[in-house]
């Protein structure tokens, strides 16, 4: 793959989707800087991916916070300089519950760490690839940002507005040979997914097998997606000889599932 050196900068990368991105990023040869609110998982990650030979920084940050993001982007000044991809990974599955229940503040915590950092993100990293006229910036979104999920609506509107952003950041930043685009992975395996099904369980009164059933049923594969394979769509998509013409398009990995 063509990103060998690359500078590559992932949001929310101790863990989950993120790791198992950057673990790939690193056998290709990529340049990291990992970045995550959760610190001592994040040192975990750094210290292994050092150890099988990788060149890799780390910053802790809270996505929720415009400084902690700009802390991010000083680190990447002071480590490399430069960007070349940007990879927005950083999210929360917020609440579940009905609308009638949500508090405006469970709403408000899910679009600030889920979109207006994907945001705020791209702002910053979008002058370092206009001033070379090229780069990569890919966005993780769900299929839930097509599909919706019942008692998860700032989850959704937070997913739908990352094909919304990704739409616009590629149709405004195309003139500068800036591909924009977003992957919508569907049921990934992993903790975060085991308590998702256990809040649908509890606010719907069904249980835990029913709510895996819900996701894996209407999936062609009749599974769940290892975080492995979203990382190698993040990739592909970040290489320059396969994917340079491709952007502003929003990229399913669900095993199948219609969303639509």
């Amino acid at each position: 793959m063509s990103v060998k050196g690359k500078i590559v900068l992932i949001t929310g990368s101790a863990s989950g989707i993120g790791k198992c991105t950057a673990e790939l990023f690193a056998r290709e040869g990529a340049r990291l800087l990992l970045c995550d609110v959760d610190s001592e998982t994040l040192a975990e990650t750094e210290k292994e991916l050092k150890a099988a030979g990788a060149t890799v920084a780390t910053q802790v940050y809270d996505g929720r916070k415009t400084a902690d993001i700009d802390l991010v982007f000083k680190k990447l000044d002071e480590v490399y300089g430069d960007l070349d991809i940007l990879i927005n990974n950083t999210g929360i599955a917020g609440p579940t519950k009905p609308i009638v229940d949500m508090e405006a503040e469970e709403w408000d915590e899910t679009l600030e760490v889920n979109l207006r950092g994907a945001f705020y993100c791209i702002k910053k990293a979008a002058p370092y690839m206009m001033k070379k006229k090229c780069g990569k910036i890919i966005s993780l979104s769900s299929q839930s940002g097509k599909k919706s999920l019942p008692n998860r609506s700032p989850y959704d509107a937070s997913k739908m507005g990352i094909i919304g952003l990704t739409r616009c950041a590629a149709d405004e930043l195309g003139a500068y040979n800036i591909n924009v685009n977003a992957v919508c992975p569907g049921a990934v395996e992993g903790p975060r997914l085991d308590k998702v099904f256990e809040g649908q369980s509890q606010s719907r009164g069904i249980t835990v097998e029913e709510a895996r059933g819900e996701f894996t049923k209407p999936a062609f594969l009749k599974r769940t997606v290892p975080p492995q394979d979203v990382a190698q769509m993040i990739v592909f998509l970040s290489d320059d000889e396969k994917s340079r013409s491709i952007t502003g398009q929003d990229f399913n990995v669900n095993c199948g599932t219609i969303t639509y």
